[in-house]
């Protein structure tokens, strides 16, 4: 069979980058507007066909080395290919393309606020359990597959994180848990604590807990062991929140995102904010300062709870 040999012409939803052949419409995986890449069929998606870059004949002068060792195989990242700079160009791109499709123009003038360091920055982590070998490690799905790909490192991810994969892995071994399916992990931002919640295939079955907490608290030192809820601290206001409420994965990059938002809002003493989708209160408390009043919206009713927590820590309306 002859290789396929595609020329990508601009960039898509999720980190592909969109090529035709011969009328014919294609994903392509690893692969940057303007290369020509020789690529391998891997099926559809929505109907679309998919391919993976398997050589690059004509490279892009954005393309760049990807620092992850996994990068490749493990389905966390798409752009690493690219250098920074060209990620958010090509994300830019992607969100115009997404407001002609309704009928909207996104302003030629309108800034991309990206990261002065784009590493380390993830304060939260899902990460699969594999049993293999040597035991239990985690990690993460493969492109486009139900299998698990262990690792060792994520550069994402917040060091302490990547530093307590191993920990958690070694407790669970020495003490023969059995089901595992994933699991979470959340650090403070401003702290020394590590949110975890470990789930299992099917019902939890009765397990040591306590003498896991125990055995990894003891192989992290350095961290304060949290099992129900954690401290989210920023501009002189306080949260709560747990394992099974949403948080920004991206701290530093939330500041920028609220800040934005509360700029553009530019709420007045007398008006009243309706704040959909509000998790656990971070933007209500925060419009709080200048509005009468914020009604908060929201479904979780973990959520709900700690938000009126946050609101009364807060002493917001």
């Amino acid at each position: 069979m002859a290789p396929l040999i595609l020329k990508p012409t601009s960039p898509a939803y999720g980190g592909a980058a969109v090529a035709r052949d011969d009328g014919k419409v294609w994903l392509v995986s690893y692969a940057l507007p303007g290369e020509v890449v020789e690529s391998e069929p891997r099926g559809r998606q929505g109907g679309v066909a998919v391919a993976a870059a398997t050589r690059v004949i004509e490279p892009s002068p954005h393309r760049a080395p990807a620092p992850c060792p996994y990068f490749g195989a493990c389905g966390g990242c798409q752009l690493q290919h690219a250098d920074y700079a060209y990620q958010l160009e090509l994300k830019k791109q992607v969100v115009e393309e997404a407001w002609a499709r309704a009928g909207l123009r996104l302003p030629p003038d309108t800034p991309v606020l990206g990261m002065d360091d784009p590493w380390r920055y993830r304060i939260r982590g899902e990460f699969e359990a594999v049993a293999g070998a040597q035991g239990w490690r985690f990690g993460f799905h493969r492109m486009r597959s139900h299998s698990v790909l262990p690792i060792d490192s994520c550069l994402i991810h917040d060091l302490r994180i990547e530093r307590a994969l191993p920990a958690f892995a070694q407790a669970a071994n020495e003490m023969h848990i059995e089901g595992l399916q994933n699991l979470l992990l959340t650090v403070e931002p401003g702290g020394n604590g590590l949110l975890w919640r470990l789930r299992f295939h099917g019902r939890e079955p009765r397990w040591p807990r306590d003498e896991f907490a125990q055995r990894v608290a003891e192989l992290l030192p350095e961290l304060t062991l949290l099992d129900d809820t954690m401290a989210l601290e920023f501009w002189g206001l306080t949260f709560r929140a747990r394992s099974d409420t949403f948080v920004q994965t991206n701290y530093l990059q939330m500041l920028v995102l609220y800040r934005t938002a509360l700029h553009m809002l530019a709420a007045k003493p007398d008006e009243r904010v309706l704040d959909l989708y509000a998790g656990i209160g971070t933007i209500s408390m925060a419009v709080a300062r200048d509005a009468a009043s914020v009604t908060a919206i929201e479904e979780n009713p973990r959520a709900v709870q700690l938000g009126r927590l946050n609101a009364r820590i807060n002493s917001a309306r």
